[in-house]
C-alpha cells in the first residue's frame, strides 16, 4: 500500500470511529473499546499489516477446506439469503436437474451447476487488471466434489485463482479481496457459464439495448455489503445487486419486454378468427433461450365464456432445439379459427404466453392480452 493510499484509510476510517464514539460513548461503554480496537487495526493496515485480511483464510481455501457458503453469509446476510432462494444454490439438487442428467451421470453437465470457479483457468495480469476470461486450455471449467448440495456457490463466481475473493467493490475485509468492476458488470461474466445464451447476446446487443445479464436478471439496490454486527458500522451503502438470478426479476424490470397483440379478428357466419402477434421488442437472447434442460415457452389462444370457462383453446409451444423461439427482434404470427354455435355466452379472447417444464406444473406468466367479443366486427 502507497503511503497515498495509506492516508486515505488512516483518515476516513479515523473520522468514522470518532463519530462512532462520540455519539455512543454516553450510551454503551463497549463502543469506547470497540473504537480503541478499531483505530488500533487501522493503524495496523496503514502500515501495512494483513491483520484483519487474515482473520478468516478458511473462505478462500480451495477443496473441502472451505466451509461453504453458509459461513459467507454470516456477514453478508442479505446476499445470502438471496441466494438461498435462488436457482443457483438449487443448481445441482433440483430435481429437474437429477432426472435430466439421469441422477447426475452426464459429467459434462456437472461443471457449471457445482463450479468450483468459473476463475479456474483465467489469465491474471501481474497488475490485477485483467477481467477476460478466455477459455480454459481443455474448455470446461473444473467440477468440485465436494459442497456439492451448494450448487452454484459463492466461491463459483467469486474466488480467482490467486485464491482473493472478487467483485465489483473494494473494501475493508477479512479475507483477501480483489476489485474488478468491470467483469462484475459485464454479461460476460455470466457467459462463462451461460455460453449459448451469451454468445446469442453478442449478436444482438448494441442495437438500441445495451442492458446486460446482471440489469436484468440481479435488480440494483442500495445496502451495505454485509450487515453482521459490529462489523457493519465500518461500512458504507454501496450500488449492489441482488443475488436472485431471476427470470422473475426481469418481468418486474421489464414488464413488456413481449409484445402480445390480437389482429385480423373477425366474427361471422358462426366462426371467429384472427391473428395473435408476438413481438420479442426487449431481450437480447431468445425466449426460451439455452441448449440444456427442458425449456419451453406455450402460447394458449382460449375463448373464454362470460364466467371465464374455456370454450374453445389452440395451443403452440416454442423450443430452441426445433428451431421455433422468438429471436431478438422478432414478430411471429399465430393463426387461429375457432368454430361457435349460436349465443353460447361467448365473451372474449385471450392470449396467454408462458414459460413451462416439462409436465406442465410450472408456469411463469411472460405476456397476456385479452380481448372482449361482440362489440367488434373485422378488425384488423
Amino acid at each position: 500500500m502507497n503511503n497515498e493510499r495509506k492516508i486515505r484509510v488512516y483518515e476516513c476510517f479515523y473520522f468514522r470511529i470518532r463519530n462512532l464514539i462520540c455519539n455512543n460513548i454516553s450510551k454503551k461503554p463497549f463502543s469506547l473499546v470497540f473504537g480503541m480496537v478499531a483505530i488500533s487495526t487501522i493503524m495496523a493496515i496503514s502500515s501495512g499489516c494483513k491483520l484483519i485480511e487474515n482473520l478468516h483464510p478458511e473462505l478462500v481455501k480451495r477443496g473441502e477446506e472451505f466451509p461453504g457458503s453458509k459461513e459467507c453469509g454470516d456477514c453478508h446476510v442479505d446476499i445470502y439469503n438471496e441466494w438461498v432462494e435462488s436457482s443457483h444454490s438449487k443448481s445441482y439438487t433440483s430435481e429437474e436437474f437429477r432426472v435430466a442428467t439421469n441422477n447426475y451421470e452426464f459429467k459434462f453437465c456437472i461443471r457449471c451447476h457445482v463450479p468450483e470457479t468459473i476463475f479456474t483457468s483465467l489469465e491474471v495480469d501481474s497488475d490485477k487488471t485483467a477481467i477476460s476470461l478466455p477459455e480454459p486450455e481443455n474448455g470446461e471449467i473444473e467440477p468440485r466434489d465436494y459442497n456439492l448440495n451448494d450448487g452454484v456457490d459463492c466461491h463459483g463466481c467469486h474466488l480467482t485463482v490467486d485464491c482473493t475473493l472478487a467483485g465489483p467493490h473494494s473494501g475493508i475485509s477479512p479475507h483477501p479481496i480483489e476489485k474488478k468492476e468491470e467483469l462484475y458488470k459485464s454479461s460476460e461474466l455470466c457467459g462463462k457459464c451461460h455460453v449459448d445464451t451469451f454468445e446469442e447476446y453478442l449478436t444482438y446487443v448494441g442495437n438500441g439495448n445495451d442492458e446486460t445479464c446482471q440489469d436484468c436478471h440481479m435488480p440494483a439496490v442500495m445496502r451495505k455489503l454485509i450487515q453482521d454486527e459490529p462489523w457493519q458500522k465500518l461500512h458504507v451503502k454501496k450500488e449492489g445487486k441482488a443475488h436472485v438470478f431471476s427470470s422473475l426479476s426481469a418481468l418486474k424490470i421489464n414488464k413488456d419486454f413481449i409484445a402480445l397483440a390480437f389482429t385480423g379478428i373477425n366474427e361471422e357466419n358462426n366462426q371467429i378468427k384472427g391473428n395473435v402477434e408476438i413481438l420479442n421488442s426487449k431481450v437480447n437472447h431468445s425466449i426460451p433461450t439455452g441448449k440444456y434442460g427442458y425449456r419451453e415457452v406455450l402460447l394458449l389462444i382460449n375463448l373464454t365464456d362470460n364466467f371465464g370457462g374455456i370454450i374453445k383453446s389452440r395451443q403452440e409451444s416454442m423450443f430452441v432445439e426445433m428451431g421455433t423461439q422468438l429471436k431478438p427482434g422478432e414478430k411471429k404470427t399465430y393463426s387461429f379459427e375457432f368454430d361457435v354455435d349460436g349465443d353460447n355466452g361467448v365473451k372474449e379472447l385471450e392470449a396467454v404466453l408462458f414459460r413451462t417444464n416439462f409436465d406442465r406444473t410450472k408456469k411463469t406468466l411472460l405476456a397476456k392480452v385479452e380481448l372482449e367479443l361482440g362489440t367488434l366486427q373485422n378488425l384488423q
